[in-house]
């Protein structure tokens, strides 16, 4: 490749990795430095859930959260939620980092003091052997009562007045959020609510997959108005061209305009393809251009390390009856589709099915936008499914 050995590939096509040019996400930005803002001048501001596919840069969005909450001294770190993921430890692992942070930072205070007391407390209520030693007695009818709703509001409370004291707040971050079992999900909504409650500044950001927003509006009634719904899709046209063309001319490449048409057509501006086809077309160039014949080219190659590397990951464990079940859909089309002409197309009925269609969703593999209807968690995969198993 003439003229670019000098040069690095910009594109980062991996998980949770900021994109070079972090584009078309600026409400949720936004967003993240108002609950500082607020929340530190003694204000409220309402927690946010970032919704959206696989691959639309709901982490990056999370991981923006955690540079912001450093800059301001926030003690946050962000924690996955795994399939068999206790809420309980993951609140009590972030407040005992951040009760550790604040305590390494100025004078150990009563508050401080009392809310290590609280936490040692509810390490009782704990599944396992989990212990977050923090030197002092447990403070008895504190976050000891083994409800778990009652006993993280005691925690949530008691981190939020410890760090209030400090002149910061307490983020609890959390990926994944779809994961969380629905009575951990309704027992942290009501431990936050008694936070907002008493104006402390406790905020609350997580992201998951499209079917968060129907959870939080069965969790509580009031939960709705908690929350800032943060939708992510795919990016304008616009604002998915600057996401390709930005990070190369900062190396002095420029992407052809018909490159970038085609680029954003066959991603449909989704980041994680556009950082893959973006790092295939940045190998394909001679020179400092990118043309389309460059894109033409680095499509194939993109689609099959999407192939193997997004698509199969996911699909590739599902037994036989998941995957014709799957293969049903991607047959009706690329949108959400009729569970019931699902069942009619595998020549079942509805009832028959069910217990696959569930298992699919628990393994996130499929959601439910509205009632009736099935799509798929990852854009681009009905077409995958044709591709590989049609």
């Amino acid at each position: 490749m003439a003229g670019g050995a000098q040069k690095y590939n910009p594109y980062t096509p991996d998980a949770g990795a900021r994109p070079p040019a972090l584009v078309g996400r600026d409400r949720e930005l936004e967003h993240l430095q108002s609950i500082i803002t607020q929340l530190g001048a003694g204000g409220t501001e309402r927690h946010l859930l970032i919704t959206g596919l696989r691959g639309v840069g709901k982490t990056v969005i999370l991981n923006e959260f955690e540079n912001v909450c450093a800059e301001a001294g926030w003690p946050a770190e962000s924690k996955e939620v795994a399939r068999d993921s206790s809420v309980a430890v993951l609140v009590g692992r972030s407040a005992s980092r951040a009760l550790r942070q604040l305590s390494l930072r100025a004078k150990v205070t009563d508050r401080l003091r009392q809310a290590m007391r609280v936490l040692t407390s509810f390490e009782v209520t704990l599944p396992g052997d989990i212990r977050f030693k923090l030197g002092v007695d447990p403070l008895a009818g504190q976050a000891d009562s083994g409800d778990l709703a009652d006993d993280l509001r005691d925690v949530l409370v008691s981190v939020g007045e410890a760090a209030a004291e400090a002149g910061v707040g307490f983020a609890l971050v959390l990926n994944e959020l779809h994961n969380l079992p629905a009575r951990d999900y309704e027992a942290l909504i009501i431990a936050l609510h008694r936070a907002k409650q008493k104006t402390l500044p406790v905020s609350f950001v997580a992201a998951g997959l499209p079917l968060i927003p129907a959870l939080t509006g069965e969790a509580k009634t009031y939960a709705e108005r908690m929350f800032v719904r943060a939708p992510l899709g795919a990016l304008p046209d616009t604002a998915a061209c600057v996401a390709l063309a930005d990070p190369a001319r900062l190396q002095k490449v420029r992407w052809d305009d018909d490159a970038l048409t085609l680029a954003v057509k066959y991603t449909e501006g989704y980041p994680y393809f556009l950082q893959e086809v973006g790092r295939w077309a940045w190998r394909q160039r001679d020179g400092d251009r990118i043309t389309r014949p460059d894109v033409e080219a680095a499509i194939p190659l993109a689609e099959a390390e999407l192939d193997e590397s997004f698509f199969e990951v996911r699909l590739g464990r599902l037994n036989a009856t998941q995957r014709a079940y799957v293969q049903a859909m991607a047959e009706l089309g690329d949108g959400p589709v009729s569970s019931f002409e699902i069942a009619q197309r595998l020549g079942r009925k509805p009832t028959a099915v069910t217990k696959v269609r569930d298992a699919l969703i628990r393994e996130a593999i499929i959601y439910a936008p509205a009632r009736g209807e099935l799509a798929f968690t990852v854009p681009h995969c009905a077409r995958f499914v044709r591709r590989r198993y049609g």
